[in-house]
């Protein structure tokens, strides 16, 4: 590898300085951090008392895994499933329990949805900020906006500027904009944004606005003179992203939870009842990271799971090594617990920072500043090597974002490494144990033949941010890979036929959640982009079935929680979601648009689409 494709690329690292350098310090973490919560949420959230019932008369899936099959009624109590079966065997399994019945009036019953990978804390930071995404506001924010323009994106902005009273204010009270979710490659014509694009619009108020990715930011002369930054594009990678957000404005505690809140309700709303933050830990301070997310597991509607973000250095790791162990084996009604190591290996293809094995092929049209046209790779594969088969000799499951070809070479590279037996080195025994640790392959973007062949022989699993193909597959096949190589995008139904669990993600905040928009987007591969709406690369489609696992059993067995969730089966968790229509009904296309009537957690109904959120089952 090249020095030159060397670069940081780390999506998690730049979002989160102004949470622990603006919101509050260790030492008052548990006092402001406690106050802010019980002020922001219901009080009575975690004081309700889940209640005994019967759910029958409706679809009932319970995708459990010796089968998936259907079944007339399902029974809980205290928070944990009693039974499944006929109405008869149910109530006869429930008897002690006093029981009252729901009637599904024909509404279909499945597991709550697992999302397993996206990133709670920087999509609420940016739930105050002004959405400038290519997606249509609520309720339609998981559609595209076809008329998504840098002259549309400009109006909000000037739209913002003329109010300058509302505009958030930094330390010096000087007020900024602050805007989330520029994406060129989405525009509609594409057009690459830089200071000199954005001066016009205001030389005065700094201007800081955010890739989509995660991984660039476009700023002002104004902000990067507040900043300190010599760089005359205005186009950010993620050091100096960092730089800037340091001295733009802070969110405040109470604005910031309420924000969360926000974000996990909003999952909640759509039949979520995990969720895996794939990247805590990026601050200086993991703790304050670590206890708002605790008490938005404790207070919210969702279960949490995590990652811990590593930076591409060997004294990150061995800090997490030295004071963490992973919970694989979280109990109970536990809320919230620390799975996985998380390792970054390249950028985005969409944001052109994804390590290619080739130039992007819209190279010679668009590019990034200081960015080679093969992308940036954030290691030298023996560091990436010595990294990774440290985290799993000390028993870590490990997460690896691997966007472009090249990085999913390397990283598929290192892995057989640290997983293949050698003589006088790794035995047979501790190989099979490292490979049980079900270490994922994070976007998985690009894969030929042999990636997936080689994934299948190593014991890795795919998760797939398959919005790619959505959302995203018009600008990939046209612009940003050719036909060809657009062809080797989100390949779900190869990696299930080479025998891998297969598990879909919103990378939340890069697209909307959602996780019957995400089946939909597996089960047709239809490009909403495209004029035509045309399939990419069908043999790549999932069954309703496979796409349903994806969402369910797999998605939580890859985040280590399979054990209390993801499937209805005697023993686990009462986390269920309720739907208007059965997303395995062929008849149903626009699987995104049906209705979650209603979504529990423990036996606790958390959403209802009719009633007030605070109208909870007492």
């Amino acid at each position: 590898m090249s020095h030159e494709h060397l670069g940081c690329a780390c999506c998690n690292l730049p979002h989160l300085p102004t949470l622990t350098s603006g919101l509050l310090t260790e030492t008052a973490l548990s006092g402001e951090l406690d106050a802010a919560f019980q002020q922001t949420y219901f009080p009575h959230s975690r004081k309700l008392t889940p209640q005994a019932i019967i759910f029958h008369n409706g679809v009932i899936h319970t995708m459990a895994a010796d089968g998936s099959g259907q079944v007339a009624a399902l029974g809980t109590a205290g928070g944990t499933i009693i039974a499944t079966g006929t109405l008869q065997d149910v109530r006869q399994a429930m008897q002690l329990h006093q029981p009252r019945e729901v009637d599904l009036d024909g509404s279909t019953l499945l597991p709550g949805f697992i999302e397993p990978h996206m990133h709670i804390l920087p999509s609420a930071l940016y739930k105050s900020w002004l959405s400038l995404t290519p997606f249509k506001p609520a309720p339609q924010q998981q559609e595209l906006d076809l008329e998504y323009s840098f002259q549309s994106i400009s109006q909000k902005i000037r739209t913002a500027l003329a109010q300058p009273d509302k505009l958030p204010k930094d330390k010096k009270g000087n007020p900024w904009v602050l805007g989330f979710g520029v994406d060129p490659s989405l525009m509609q014509p594409w057009e690459d944004i830089t200071a000199s694009q954005l001066d016009p619009l205001s030389s005065t108020v700094p201007i800081l606005l955010m890739n989509s990715s995660g991984h660039l930011a476009y700023l002002n002369t104004a902000a990067l003179t507040a900043a300190g930054i010599t760089d005359p594009s205005g186009v950010l990678t993620e050091i100096n992203i960092a730089k800037a957000l340091l001295v733009a404005p802070q969110p405040k505690l109470l604005e910031f939870v309420a924000c969360l809140k926000r974000v996990l309700g909003n999952a909640s709303a759509m039949g979520f009842t995990s969720v895996f933050d794939a990247g805590v830990g990026a601050t200086e301070q993991p703790q304050v990271e670590m206890g708002l997310l605790k008490l938005a597991a404790h207070l919210g509607p969702v279960r949490i799971g995590a990652a811990l973000f590593t930076k591409p250095e060997e004294a990150a790791l061995d800090k997490w090594l030295q004071h963490y162990k992973p919970d694989l084996d979280s109990h109970g009604d536990q809320r919230f617990s620390i799975k996985a190591i998380k390792l970054i290996a390249d950028g985005s293809n969409q944001g052109l920072t994804g390590y290619q094995s080739e130039p992007y092929a819209c190279s010679h049209d668009h590019s990034v500043p200081g960015v080679p046209d093969t992308g940036l790779s954030n290691y030298e594969p023996p560091l990436f090597t010595r990294m990774l088969g440290k985290a799993v000799a000390h028993g870590w499951p490990v997460l690896v974002h691997a966007n472009g070809d090249k990085a999913v070479e390397y990283v598929l590279d290192s892995y057989a490494q640290v997983l293949t037996p050698q003589p006088g080195g790794l035995s047979e025994e501790e190989a099979h144990k490292r490979r049980q640790l079900r270490l994922r392959v994070e976007h998985a973007s690009l894969l030929n033949d042999d990636a997936i062949s080689k994934m299948a022989e190593l014991q890795l699993n795919p998760s797939f941010l398959i919005g790619h193909v959505g959302y995203w597959g018009h600008t990939f096949q046209r612009t940003i890979f050719g036909q060809q190589r657009a062809q080797l995008l989100d390949r779900c139904q190869s990696a299930l036929q080479a025998g891998m669990h297969v598990s879909l993600h919103s990378d939340h905040f890069v697209s909307p959640l959602g996780p019957l928009r995400m089946m939909e987007q597996a089960v047709f591969r239809t490009m909403e982009g495209a004029p035509g709406k045309e399939v990419l690369n069908q043999d790549e489609r999932l069954s309703r079935m496979a796409a349903l696992r994806a969402v369910t059993l797999d998605a939580a067995w890859h985040c280590h929680l399979d054990h209390l969730v993801g499937s209805l089966e005697a023993g686990k968790r009462a986390d269920l979601v309720i739907l208007a229509q059965d997303p395995l009904d062929e008849s149903v296309r626009k699987l995104r648009d049906i209705v979650v009537e209603e979504t529990w957690l423990a036996g606790i109904k958390v959403h209802s689409n009719t009633k007030a959120s605070d109208d909870m089952e007492r």
